[in-house]
């Protein structure tokens, strides 16, 4: 089944009781779609909805397959990694432990033994060859 994202009646205020948006109703296939408007408009905040991050005051979204959100300013640390930027530094620590034979069983069952080789797969669709470690100063 292809990658979807519906959203139906969808709504949101902000904490003041601004409404951003109110009874949206829209559907996102797998091509590529752009978010555009002023600063303040709600751009950020539908994102976090469909991402799963925050839920919304009232209507429904609902997505098939996965969805990834990358926050807007890439550098708010210098000493932050390719990894950190991803989300999946974690991730990558487990992996590092079970490989040293640090890691619980438990840790084991939830470890995503193909994640290296997805990170390397994104980046090359970016032009990018780097590590995971790699420092994004």
């Amino acid at each position: 089944m292809p990658a979807s994202v519906s959203l139906s009646s969808l709504s949101w205020s902000a904490p003041d009781g601004a409404s951003l948006f109110t009874d949206l109703d829209l559907t996102f296939g797998a091509e590529r779609t752009g978010l555009v408007g002023r600063n303040g408009t709600g751009k950020s905040t539908l994102l976090h909805l469909i991402a799963g991050h925050s839920s919304p005051a009232s209507g429904r979204v609902s997505v098939t397959g996965s969805v990834a959100m990358m926050r807007q300013e890439a550098l708010a640390h210098p000493e932050e990694t390719v990894a950190d930027l991803l989300g999946v530094q974690p991730a990558l620590e487990l992996m590092d432990r079970a490989e040293r034979g640090r890691a619980t069983s438990e840790e084991l069952a939830e470890a995503d033994w193909t994640l290296p080789a997805r990170i390397e797969a994104a980046l090359a669709r970016c032009d990018l060859s780097v590590a995971p470690d790699t420092r994004l100063a």
